[in-house]
């Protein structure tokens, strides 16, 4: 089973993420949830191991820049990372060059998104989970 760690501070766009993800992986991946970065390091910093991290940009707290930021910082090698943002594509941009696989704007494009997904959760592009 993937374990997968999804990180947005809107619960409705969390809810949807997480009713997207079990629609299209039923039974094949344990989602944790967090409302912002602050609480992703929580679920980082217990050792979880997590194939994939999806996360929004702009949250209350530590917000997705300096989530991914932390992240790299202990795991350099990790790039199984997707965001999602509704902001300013500049910040999009920058996720990307920090590492993220793949950044997507809001409203999601639900078909392009699910085939990141697929290409992190189901080939051996993982290089090493968190």
């Amino acid at each position: 089973m993937k374990r997968v760690l999804i990180v947005e501070d809107n619960r409705l766009e969390r809810r949807l993420l997480v009713h997207l993800l079990h629609s299209a992986y039923p039974e094949k991946i344990w989602l944790d949830e967090a409302i912002d970065g602050l609480s992703a390091i929580s679920f980082i910093t217990r050792k979880e191991k997590y194939d994939l991290i999806i996360t929004d940009l702009l949250m209350p707290n530590i917000e997705g820049l300096e989530l991914i930021s932390k992240i790299k910082l202990d795991n350099p090698e990790y790039n199984n990372i997707l965001v999602i943002s509704g902001g300013n594509p500049y910040y999009l941009t920058l996720a990307k060059k920090m590492g993220a696989f793949g950044v997507y704007t809001k409203p999601l494009n639900k078909e392009k998104f699910l085939d990141s997904v697929y290409t992190i959760l189901n080939t051996e592009y993982i290089k090493k989970a968190i």
